[in-house]
């Protein structure tokens, strides 16, 4: 897949909303993909009231407000990208709406119960949250790793799921909730994803973390 497409499609699902599109900022989102993440999310127990509203300028959760999940309006764009255009960008950066919702929802839960990112185990997979949040805009950030850094052929990033998340360890669990939730939190089927990518065992323990700490959350834990 070459960059150049795959970019135009990053640009098309976060570019700025026009049209008619405009009328639903700030509104409930009420979308198929929407709802699978809901479905998902009772699926594993968690019945966490969240909100999700419809944003003119980007997706993303406020930490003082965890409980409201913003989508970028822009991301249904991405229901008439080529199937090989949503595979290529599955270790970029989430990309279609259902994807950028669980990498929010991995925001909102983490947000909700902000102890769990002082354990040791969480610092030693993801690190430290409280480090200082110097991170550009999503697109910008994969543009950089692609066009500086070589992207997925430099072997830094078998170490990441994606390289959206090397930005940041909030952003490193958020990508590693993603793929947790998308695949119902199963040990198995996280194992598999990490291996049939060929990716770094600490991957794997990201993953095996986030899918453990998602199917343990309704429980409190």
């Amino acid at each position: 897949m070459r960059r150049a497409v795959l970019l135009s499609w990053f640009r098309r699902c976060r570019g700025t909303v026009t049209g008619p599109a405009l009328r639903d900022v700030g509104k409930v989102a009420q979308h198929a993909a929407v709802t699978r993440v809901k479905d998902e999310l009772r699926h594993l127990g968690i019945r966490v009231p969240l909100r999700f509203i419809w944003s003119a300028d980007g997706s993303g959760v406020e930490e003082d407000a965890p409980h409201i999940v913003h989508l970028h309006r822009s991301l249904v764009a991405a229901e008439r990208a080529p199937a090989a255009v949503v595979a290529a960008a599955e270790r970029l950066l989430a990309f279609d709406l259902a994807a950028v919702a669980r990498h929010e929802v991995g925001h909102a839960l983490l947000f909700r119960r902000p102890r769990a990112a002082h354990a040791a185990e969480f610092r030693r997979l993801f690190g430290d949250v409280r480090l200082t949040y110097r991170v550009g805009t999503p697109l910008d950030e994969v543009e950089r790793r692609l066009t500086r850094h070589g992207g997925l052929a430099n072997s830094r990033y078998r170490r990441e799921i994606s390289l959206y998340s090397a930005t940041h360890p909030h952003e490193r669990f958020a990508e590693a909730v993603r793929i947790a939730l998308a695949l119902a939190g199963s040990e198995r089927a996280l194992r598999d994803w990490a291996g049939d990518r060929n990716l770094a065992p600490t991957v794997t323990l990201q993953l095996v973390f986030a899918g453990r700490w998602l199917r343990e959350y309704a429980n409190g834990s």
